[in-house]
């Protein structure tokens, strides 16, 4: 299973009704405003490939007023795997 940060960039005016849609979304635990090149960060936890590649591809990028994503997957949890 795979979790996956995703930094979203919106159309202005829009982050509020894109901030709600994406909490919508199955598989998104957290989603945040940040300050920064990007306008919303999301957390996908426990997906597997697939499933991360359709939540991606087909929901969130889907969202009307989505301009960008760059989705960031985990490849280690410090408290269960190791990169060393």
């Amino acid at each position: 299973m795979l979790s996956a940060y995703m930094l979203i960039e919106v159309k202005p005016g829009s982050d509020k009704q894109v901030l709600e849609a994406i909490r919508n979304v199955d598989g998104v635990s957290e989603a945040y405003f940040i300050m920064g090149s990007y306008d919303i960060i999301a957390i996908i936890r426990d997906a597997s490939s697939s499933d991360l590649k359709y939540k991606v591809t087909k929901s969130i990028r889907q969202i009307n007023g989505v301009r960008h994503t760059y989705t960031l997957p985990v490849i280690a949890d410090s408290d269960k795997d190791s990169l060393v």
